[in-house]
């Protein structure tokens, strides 16, 4: 039997959306572990599991998608309080961007390849294990133009986790 694989699909930010990202990170007054910045994303369906056999069907079914581009404002500071995670989120999240996430896991759905049913809601994470949360601060509106999506690998390390892209997919123009 093949070992599994720890699989999700993400929007990964470029350069320029992870250094505003960072800056918002670092202004921030929290206790916590700190997200590193080359693993920033936004799931859009966390696989878990998955057997090695499976990795081509799930790459087919990315392959057989439309993403169409769109863009984003990351406008809202928020936390998961019982899992101590710290994100940054959009107050509006783009129609089409919707609809490729719930074409996105209907694909899944379809063919019988698990996921975190959990309803979805754009957010990157910037701390975990957060014990306490920021003071009152300025706004936030950090503009993310996204271009594209990826089948990301969570694969266990030493000391946390690194995140290994197994394909990726731009959008159509």
């Amino acid at each position: 039997m093949s070992k599994g694989h720890r699989l999700f699909f993400a929007l990964v930010p470029d350069d320029a959306v992870r250094a505003r990202v960072t800056r918002l990170q670092k202004e921030l007054d929290v206790s916590g572990r700190p997200a590193r910045p080359h693993q920033f994303h936004v799931t859009l369906a966390f696989l878990g599991m998955q057997r090695a056999e499976l990795i081509p069907e799930i790459v087919d079914i990315a392959a057989g998608l439309e993403f169409r581009p769109c863009r984003i404002v990351m406008d809202e500071v928020g936390s998961f309080k019982r899992t101590g995670v710290l994100w940054l989120g959009a107050s509006e999240t783009p129609q089409v961007l919707a609809e490729f996430q719930h074409s996105l896991v209907s694909a899944l759905l379809a063919a019988e390849i698990g996921y975190d049913r959990k309803p979805w809601r754009f957010h990157l994470t910037l701390y975990r294990k957060m014990r306490k949360r920021p003071v009152i601060m300025d706004p936030v509106a950090i503009e993310w133009r996204l271009k594209g999506f990826s089948l990301i690998e969570s694969v266990g390390v030493k000391n946390g986790v690194e995140y290994h892209e197994i394909g990726h997919w731009d959008a159509m123009p």
